[in-house]
């Protein structure tokens, strides 16, 4: 990687998911840009030019524009973050009417379980309780799209979709990469199906080229670079690791948390194989024409350990450092009094770590975090470690259902590994182990997949612009170099990780019935 810029900034309210001003995201990805230019600029004088430029965002996101494809505001945006009160209702009505079959069928189709962070129960709340605003929507489209409308100076009414992004709205048939009329026909209105962008396609079959005016005068490198449609952070984050075949799930620990895994899957012309089905609590969304993407998400990964420590006061990283040092130790001890069944291990805390809702692997409605195990033993460090062992099971959960699909006559043979990324798994050698561990599976931390996302958008345009005819697979990489380092499954951890994978599952079911009953 030869230049980076990157800015903070916090791009969706959580609970409603509502997505800053496009002002706001426009000037830090724009400063951005220029940042990295002059970079370059520096490093190989003014004399060079940018052929590509490819997009990756958080998805889902739509953004509501008029019939100038201006942003109207934030009021009319939507996003995976949403997890309001009125979204989480029309999610259990939604199930109501379709009952259990026409929600199992339409998951196969999609991909996806009817659930707030996708787009079909947002939309319907909000042309039902929105009319006015509603109607000067003219048409949704996702950030990518505004950015690249903004620069090359087009209207962003007349761009598709990605297959990738309208795979992860929910509204697209990931095997035919149609919309798929099923989920269609939920949709509030006539308004609101003509509103979504008129065409999908793949990620390099409709480029923009060439800036307007005053980006050319701006950033004169990009004046003959072809932009490549956006796709979901999650997947170009799979190809960046690495992780661009079934052998190898892609484990990351952001704010949220997901595992991954890229499944060579060529578009159907008509819907009639099924043989490929989605393992219940997982989600499936198309990357392009030859890839799917299979696994499960997190809402709360690195944000539940924020949580924890500023609850504890551990903000100083020497504190928190040592905190995680301590929990090492008591792992190590606890996962040897469950192997020896010994009647004096301690006590366990149990952690349900939905502080932001629940996504993969139940999608249950209007889930809270729990804590259950307190006691007046109970310390600061039995805290953190029960956050780490709760959001270490949720993605076992996930890494489980992964597994299930890989073929019976190879599943003996086969052993997948897990390559981990995310600042929540670089920095933390304690939670590298907790997740081998608990899934059994070699993880395994390449330094030189660091930044994933960013390489992960490098490789797919590259992919796309240097082969003379469309590849059907992404180049498979070898794991390894200076600094990669592999935790194995510790032979005596089997039985902690089992019993707290049962006593979690336990309380989720226990609590479940409560989840409904809360009213924010």
């Amino acid at each position: 990687m030869i230049a980076q810029s990157a800015k903070l900034m916090r791009a969706v309210h959580p609970h409603s998911g509502k997505i800053v001003p496009m002002n706001q995201i426009f000037q830090a990805t724009e400063e951005c840009i220029t940042n990295v230019l002059s970079t370059c600029e520096a490093i190989w004088g003014h004399d060079f030019s940018v052929v590509a430029v490819g997009f990756s965002s958080f998805t889902m996101n739509l953004i509501g524009v008029d019939v100038d494809g201006q942003p109207i505001g934030e009021d009319a945006t939507i996003s995976y973050a949403c997890n309001t009160t009125e979204v989480v209702d029309e999610v259990e009505r939604l199930k109501r009417d379709l009952g259990e079959e026409e929600q199992r069928l339409l998951y196969q189709k999609t991909g996806t379980p009817i659930h707030s962070a996708y787009a079909m129960p947002q939309l319907r709340v909000m042309y039902e309780t929105e009319t006015e605003l509603c109607d000067r929507i003219h048409q949704w489209q996702p950030i990518s799209n505004l950015c690249i409308a903004r620069w090359t100076g087009q209207n962003v009414c007349g761009m598709p979709f990605s297959y990738c992004e309208a795979s992860w709205t929910g509204l697209l048939n990931f095997r035919t990469c149609t919309y798929e009329p099923t989920a269609l026909a939920l949709l509030p209105s006539d308004a609101c199906r003509r509103a979504l962008p008129r065409s999908v396609c793949d990620v390099d079959e409709s480029l923009a080229s060439g800036l307007s005016p005053s980006y050319q005068a701006k950033w004169p490198q990009l004046s003959q670079a072809c932009f490549f449609l956006g796709v979901g952070d999650g997947a170009v984050a799979n190809i960046g690791s690495k992780c661009s075949v079934p052998g190898r799930i892609a484990c990351t620990i952001g704010t949220s948390a997901a595992a991954r895994v890229c499944v060579p899957l060529p578009i159907l012309p008509a819907e009639q194989d099924f043989s490929f089905r989605v393992p219940n609590g997982l989600f499936c969304y198309r990357i392009d024409r030859y890839h799917v993407l299979l696994g499960g998400a997190l809402t709360d990964g690195g944000s539940a350990v924020e949580w924890i420590r500023n609850l504890l006061h551990l903000n100083d990283p020497r504190d928190f450092d040592e905190c995680v040092e301590r929990i090492g130790e008591a792992l190590e001890k606890a996962e040897e009094d469950a192997y020896a069944n010994s009647k004096n291990k301690k006590p366990s805390l149990t952690t349900v770590p939905f502080l932001g809702g629940e996504r993969s692997v139940g999608y249950r409605s209007g889930a809270t975090g729990v804590m259950f195990g307190l006691t007046r033993e109970t310390t600061a460090t039995d805290l953190v470690q029960s956050c780490l062992e709760g959001i270490t099971l949720r993605l076992g959960a996930i890494i489980e259902r992964i597994q299930a699909v890989i073929p019976e006559e190879n599943a003996d043979a086969f052993k997948p590994q897990i390559i981990v990324s995310g600042k929540g798994l670089e920095v933390n050698r304690v939670w590298r182990q907790m997740i081998a561990n608990c899934t059994g599976l070699d993880t395994i931390l390449d330094k030189s997949t660091f930044g994933g996302t960013l390489r992960g958008v490098a490789v797919l345009v590259l992919s796309r612009i240097t082969a003379e005819a469309p590849s059907c697979s992404f180049p498979v990489e070898p794991i390894g170099g200076e600094g990669t380092l592999l935790y194995s499954p510790q032979a005596r951890s089997s039985a902690y990780w089992k019993h707290m994978s049962e006593q979690q599952e336990s309380l989720i079911t226990a609590v479940s019935p409560l989840f409904g009953q809360r009213k924010s």
